[in-house]
């Protein structure tokens, strides 16, 4: 499944998507991961969490970071749930392309039982009507 959290700077997404993260840790079985686009929250995380500056490695488009998901996957098939925090600083994504790319995760999650949450830097007002099913 895909789960949006959705809000303009400032507005808590981190601490949210950091908290779900930790909460999830304390339950899961499978393997948590947290993909951010620098270190600043490494050490607010459960130390059970695998946390991936994304600009480590350089990704580019939304083709490469799709990419670049898929090898967290093939990597690793105990992966549970995949955070994506500041996802629009980590790859540039135009609005009008998100839907389609939701569905591409959507995809992804149902194919290998897999659980993304991101966070958007839009209000949830500004999300496209196709995927608004997909805000928490």
């Amino acid at each position: 499944m895909v789960k949006l959290v959705c809000g303009k700077n400032g507005t808590g997404k981190t601490k949210r998507l950091i908290k779900m993260a930790n909460e999830n840790a304390k339950e899961s079985l499978g393997d948590i991961v947290f993909i951010d686009s620098d270190i600043k929250h490494m050490l607010d995380l459960n130390h059970k969490i695998r946390y991936i500056n994304a600009m480590e490695f350089e990704v580019k488009g939304i083709e490469m970071f799709h990419g670049f998901l898929c090898g967290l996957i093939a990597e690793d098939y105990d992966i549970e749930k995949i955070y994506i925090d500041a996802v629009y600083k980590i790859v540039d994504i135009d609005i009008s392309l998100l839907p389609e790319y939701i569905q591409r995760l959507e995809s992804l999650a149902n194919k290998f039982k897999i659980d993304f949450i991101l966070s958007l830097n839009i209000e949830e007002k500004d999300v496209p009507e196709s995927i608004r099913k997909y805000v928490i």
